[in-house]
């Protein structure tokens, strides 16, 4: 192996060449990607660096929608500006909505959690789905995206015994 294939990847850029030299690693080297991307945390001109450089299409709906959620839904987690990249068609095209976890008792939970960068592009997941052992820790987790029901829908003192 050289040393550019032992090197984690470094942009999404990356993560999408890795993936049309194979497909089975796109998984991985995600994942390897967002360790890079919060390990730069709280430096965000390093993190947007990461985002800004424009990844090829890969060629396979799924990887292209993915790779385009996670720059969007990473720049405005992390308060970065959103690249023009990630709206390109192809980052758009699944056909069909994909659900992670896929089992069917878990579609309404992760249609409600997905956060928008995702739910556009019909990728149903939990609401922190780059969540990493390397998430920085003074960051806030998200649960939920949304409050339900909402603050304004509910007068007061209605349900309080």
């Amino acid at each position: 192996m050289t040393s550019k294939q032992l090197q984690r990847p470094q942009t999404l850029a990356d993560v999408a060449e890795i993936a049309r030299q194979n497909s089975s690693e796109f998984s991985m080297a995600l994942d390897e990607f967002v360790d890079e991307f919060y390990l730069d945390h709280p430096d965000k001109m390093a993190q947007q660096r990461r985002l800004d450089v424009v990844p090829p299409s890969v060629a396979n709906p799924l990887i292209d929608a993915w790779i385009g959620a996670a720059g969007e839904h990473l720049a405005r987690r992390w308060g970065l500006r959103v690249p023009d990249w990630t709206q390109r068609d192809f980052h758009f095209a699944l056909q069909e909505p994909v659900f992670l976890p896929p089992e069917v008792a878990l579609r309404g939970i992760v249609i409600v959690e997905s956060p928008p960068a995702f739910r556009s592009r019909l990728i149903f997941t939990r609401a922190e789905p780059l969540a990493r052992a390397r998430f920085p820790n003074s960051a806030l987790r998200a649960k939920v995206p949304l409050q339900w029901p909402p603050a304004k829908a509910e007068p007061e003192g209605v349900g309080h015994a």
